[in-house]
């Protein structure tokens, strides 16, 4: 049983806040995040994956009901809306890998098999289907811009003492079949490579298109670091508090030695994969900003986190 001068007040504490992937489901991260405003709990720094990385933007600028607007803006926007542009020139692709798969050659085994061969390469080279897919997506993720810039200001964001690390994945390895998780710290980049880094982390692979940065293509955060502690590993926060929006979520106690590390999760699942992920309405996205408040809300006083007074 933890006494009083056990209790972590944010008067002698900066919390390292971590912001899982989601989609959707990140409406549950906003939830937390008043209860963490209601206990005027200092945040020291901020890591986020994915839609963790938008939101942990948002936490950064520091305007609550901003956040609370956009989330219900994406409620009447159409998440899902593939463009018939990129759908033609990839049909067009299909086309080429069919046609390459299907191209007549001598009954030779040897001779089969290098067709089988170069029509993969080809399918998964610039030129071919998957190729395609992979750097171009069915949706083009700078189209959210306009939306997500009029309730964002990445300059007020930039020029905050608090450090904001986003994760972003590079291109799979063999080492690394699911790709390569950076970690970008946004206050040390420009605007615009700022925005790419924020659009990259929520690029769902084959769905939105890669962003390039660097030389290299990037996408989704939540594929190569699908909760992303390391960023804060060594910071100067006292403790963490993890926000993630899977009810299974188990973090070991090794995870950064030296810090008390709060978990907040939903006490009962939030949906699943793809399915709620991209269920953008607004009955969902009430609700789980709503549970996500009343179970932050929970956790903390468990963890006896409090205002200072």
């Amino acid at each position: 049983m933890r006494h009083d001068k056990d209790r972590i007040t944010s008067r002698s504490s900066k919390v390292g806040l971590v912001l899982s992937a989601g989609g959707a489901r990140g409406a549950y991260q906003i939830g937390c995040w008043r209860a963490l405003q209601e206990r005027n709990v200092r945040i020291g720094a901020i890591s986020g994956s994915s839609i963790g990385a938008l939101n942990g933007a948002l936490v950064c600028q520091g305007d609550w009901a901003r956040a609370s607007d956009l989330w219900l803006e994406l409620t009447q926007t159409r998440i899902i809306g593939p463009d018939m542009d990129r759908l033609k020139a990839l049909a067009s692709a299909v086309a080429w890998d069919l046609a390459l798969l299907l191209m007549p050659v001598p009954s030779i085994k040897g001779v089969r098999l290098l067709k089988y061969a170069v029509t993969a390469l080809w399918s998964t080279s610039r030129w071919g289907s998957l190729g395609s897919l992979r750097r171009d997506g069915l949706i083009d993720i700078a189209g959210f811009k306009p939306l997500l810039m009029r309730y964002l200001d990445l300059q007020i964001v930039l020029k905050q003492p608090v450090p904001l690390f986003v994760t972003a994945s590079s291109p799979p390895k063999a080492s690394a079949p699911l790709g390569v998780a950076h970690s970008f710290k946004l206050q040390d980049l420009p605007e615009e490579d700022a925005w790419k880094v924020l659009a990259a982390s929520m690029a769902l692979p084959f769905l939105f298109s890669s962003i390039e940065m660097q030389g290299d293509r990037y996408v989704d955060g939540g594929i190569g670091q699908w909760l992303p502690l390391a960023p804060l590993h060594g910071s100067s926060t006292s403790h963490l508090v993890v926000v993630s929006t899977k009810a299974d979520t188990k973090i070991a106690s090794s995870a950064d030695p030296g810090k008390r590390i709060i978990l907040i999760k939903p006490r009962k699942p939030l949906g699943r994969f793809p399915v709620a992920t991209f269920r953008f309405t607004r009955s969902a996205v009430t609700e789980w900003m709503e549970r996500g408040y009343e179970d932050a809300s929970v956790a903390l006083e468990r963890e006896r986190l409090s205002p200072g007074a």
